[in-house]
């Protein structure tokens, strides 16, 4: 892999049979180095796998990644740094690798199992590549009263020696290679689904170029979540303008200052006449003119003066 602004990809390797292992270690690069001897003051992690897809992108060409957290982890550890591969819902370790570079947040492979997630890389060399079954290290127990396997991904491990001694004890009866006609396969297939969908790329570059802004605190689902939200912002922004516009979102911005800025004079003449003909109580003309309500209530005293007499006429014939 080369530093290259369009995140140039390791090409594709594959062979016809697996069987041989020396032609195998003679093919990939990174199992050249296989059975070194193991360095001193060495640190152990545990890298536990969801699935063998990633740890076959790992073998044939020598890179791995994790999650920001962990490579951080990784990378800020003691030099030598070793990594003792295990799959889960397996009964076995896979093999022994070493970090041999510092973490490159610029070396992207866009084709682990998993599509846009892991970013970023470190170079590593393969030490072993054997099956080791748990119960040969369920004897090294950790200070924490766990067996290795029990141990959460990423977790530093104690007693190296005695794990390296363990698969040099080892005999090379089985290992991952037996299964890599089948992981071939979806290798291919993802290759050719991601090389073939242009949406793919676009989404890459956009991920990667904000993964190499914050290395070691990125997050992909953190990521979305914020992209979402700000879309949703966006559409309410939009939503709450509709609505609050006259003629629910016709009318833009422009259009009214527009209007007042052409127009100044025949919107104070329209103010002036909306005043007049639905007035407030407090603009009333009449408002603040006492004699105006004297007038008033001398016409409704003499209209009642009026109703008196008529009907006072009406009743002195009875009287009589």
């Amino acid at each position: 892999m080369q530093a290259n602004p369009k995140c140039a990809q390791p090409e594709a390797q594959y062979l016809d049979n697996y069987d041989n292992f020396e032609e195998v270690t003679t093919t990939f690069k990174c199992l050249q180095k296989i059975n070194q001897p193991l360095e001193p003051e060495a640190t152990f992690f545990l890298i536990r796998a969801p699935t063998k897809d990633n740890v076959h992108r790992a073998i044939k060409y020598g890179i791995w990644t994790s999650s920001s957290r962990n490579n951080k982890k990784l990378n800020d550890a003691p030099r030598p740094v070793y990594l003792l591969f295990n799959v889960t819902q397996t009964s076995h370790f896979i093999g022994l690798a070493k970090i041999i570079t510092e973490f490159r947040d610029k070396m992207h492979f866009k084709y682990w199992a998993e599509e846009n997630k892991w970013f970023g890389s470190f170079q590593i060399e393969w030490v072993f590549l054997k099956d080791l079954p748990y119960n040969e290290l369920s004897k090294i127990q950790q200070s924490c009263g766990k067996c290795i396997h029990e141990l959460i991904d990423c977790t530093q491990i104690e007693n190296a020696e005695s794990i390296y001694s363990s698969f040099q004890q080892q005999p090379q009866k089985s290992c991952m290679l037996k299964s890599f006609k089948e992981l071939d396969i979806s290798e291919k297939r993802k290759r050719n689904e991601r090389d073939t969908n242009p949406n793919f790329d676009i989404q890459f570059q956009e991920h990667i170029s904000v993964f190499e802004q914050m290395p070691f605190s990125f997050s992909v689902s953190s990521y979305q979540r914020r992209k979402q939200q700000q879309f949703q912002n966006q559409q309410f922004q939009q939503f709450q303008y509709y609505y609050q516009s006259p003629w629910y979102g016709v009318a833009q911005p422009n259009f009214w200052n527009a209007q007042s800025q052409t127009y100044p004079q025949q919107e104070q003449l329209q103010s002036q006449k909306v005043s007049n003909n639905n007035a407030g109580f407090y603009q009333t003309q009449n408002y603040n003119r006492p004699h105006t309500q004297n007038i008033q209530q001398t016409k409704h005293l003499q209209k009642k003066q009026l109703i008196y007499n008529k009907n006072s006429n009406q009743e002195s014939p009875k009287k009589k």
